[in-house]
Protein backbone atom coordinates (compact mmCIF):
# COMPACT_ATOMS: atom_id res chain seq x y z
CA UNK A 1 0.00 0.00 0.00
CA UNK A 2 1.44 3.40 -0.66
CA UNK A 3 -0.76 6.42 0.13
CA UNK A 4 -1.98 9.72 -1.21
CA UNK A 5 0.30 12.25 -2.07
CA UNK A 6 3.60 10.00 -2.42
CA UNK A 7 6.68 10.07 -4.68
CA UNK A 8 5.97 13.15 -6.28
CA UNK A 9 8.26 13.66 -9.24
CA UNK A 10 9.75 9.86 -9.13
CA UNK A 11 9.26 8.88 -13.07
CA UNK A 12 9.57 4.74 -12.94
CA UNK A 13 7.63 2.65 -10.66
CA UNK A 14 8.96 -1.19 -11.18
CA UNK A 15 7.51 -4.55 -9.31
CA UNK A 16 9.32 -7.55 -10.56
CA UNK A 17 9.27 -10.65 -9.62
CA UNK A 18 7.56 -10.45 -6.33
CA UNK A 19 5.54 -13.42 -6.34
CA UNK A 20 4.63 -13.98 -2.83
CA UNK A 21 2.73 -10.04 -3.54
CA UNK A 22 -1.14 -10.23 -3.34
CA UNK A 23 -1.94 -6.44 -4.03
CA UNK A 24 -0.63 -3.31 -4.77
CA UNK A 25 -2.85 -0.45 -3.83
CA UNK A 26 -1.46 3.14 -4.73
CA UNK A 27 -3.78 6.29 -3.30
CA UNK A 28 -4.51 9.32 -4.96
CA UNK A 29 -2.13 12.33 -6.38
CA UNK A 30 0.73 10.06 -6.06
CA UNK A 31 3.66 9.35 -8.86
CA UNK A 32 2.21 12.70 -10.78
CA UNK A 33 4.45 14.77 -13.38
CA UNK A 34 4.13 17.07 -15.62
CA UNK A 35 4.80 17.48 -19.23
CA UNK A 36 8.27 18.99 -18.23
CA UNK A 37 9.59 16.11 -16.24
CA UNK A 38 7.57 13.31 -17.95
CA UNK A 39 10.71 12.10 -20.45
CA UNK A 40 11.38 8.43 -19.90
CA UNK A 41 8.37 7.19 -17.23
CA UNK A 42 7.27 4.14 -16.99
CA UNK A 43 5.19 1.86 -14.37
CA UNK A 44 5.98 -1.77 -14.69
CA UNK A 45 4.49 -4.30 -12.85
CA UNK A 46 5.06 -7.79 -13.91
CA UNK A 47 6.05 -11.32 -13.12
CA UNK A 48 4.46 -11.17 -10.11
CA UNK A 49 2.44 -14.98 -10.00
CA UNK A 50 0.47 -14.19 -7.13
CA UNK A 51 -0.76 -10.95 -7.75
CA UNK A 52 -4.45 -10.87 -7.81
CA UNK A 53 -5.71 -6.55 -7.91
CA UNK A 54 -4.16 -3.76 -8.57
CA UNK A 55 -6.13 -0.33 -7.00
CA UNK A 56 -4.83 3.47 -8.38
CA UNK A 57 -6.45 6.18 -7.09
CA UNK A 58 -7.63 9.32 -8.76
CA UNK A 59 -5.06 11.12 -10.68
CA UNK A 60 -2.07 8.99 -9.30
CA UNK A 61 0.76 8.27 -12.42
CA UNK A 62 -0.45 11.53 -14.27
CA UNK A 63 2.07 12.28 -17.27
CA UNK A 64 3.60 8.73 -17.17
CA UNK A 65 4.91 8.23 -20.40
CA UNK A 66 3.97 3.79 -19.92
CA UNK A 67 2.25 1.62 -18.27
CA UNK A 68 2.73 -1.92 -18.58
CA UNK A 69 1.68 -5.36 -16.83
CA UNK A 70 2.65 -8.29 -17.55
CA UNK A 71 2.92 -11.93 -16.96
CA UNK A 72 0.51 -11.36 -14.13
CA UNK A 73 -1.16 -15.10 -14.21
CA UNK A 74 -3.46 -14.78 -11.32
CA UNK A 75 -4.39 -10.81 -11.94
CA UNK A 76 -8.04 -10.95 -11.66
CA UNK A 77 -8.78 -6.81 -11.11
CA UNK A 78 -7.61 -3.38 -12.03
CA UNK A 79 -9.06 -0.52 -10.52
CA UNK A 80 -8.00 2.59 -11.90
CA UNK A 81 -9.47 5.93 -10.57
CA UNK A 82 -10.22 9.46 -12.49
CA UNK A 83 -8.05 10.76 -14.84
CA UNK A 84 -5.28 7.67 -13.22
CA UNK A 85 -2.55 7.75 -15.97
CA UNK A 86 -4.12 10.79 -17.95
CA UNK A 87 -2.10 11.76 -21.01
CA UNK A 88 -0.07 8.67 -21.09
CA UNK A 89 1.15 7.03 -24.44
CA UNK A 90 1.52 3.94 -24.36
CA UNK A 91 -0.36 1.07 -21.84
CA UNK A 92 0.34 -2.77 -22.53
CA UNK A 93 -1.34 -5.71 -21.02
CA UNK A 94 0.95 -9.13 -21.46
CA UNK A 95 0.38 -12.29 -20.66
CA UNK A 96 2.26 -15.56 -21.55
CA UNK A 97 0.66 -18.76 -22.07
CA UNK A 98 2.47 -21.68 -21.83
CA UNK A 99 -0.65 -23.75 -22.98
Amino acid sequence: VIGDNCFKKVNEFVIDGLNELKSVKIGKNSFKLSKDTRKGSKCLIMNCDGLREVEIGDESFEYYEVLELKNLPSLHSIQMGCRAFANCHSIVFDSKNDE
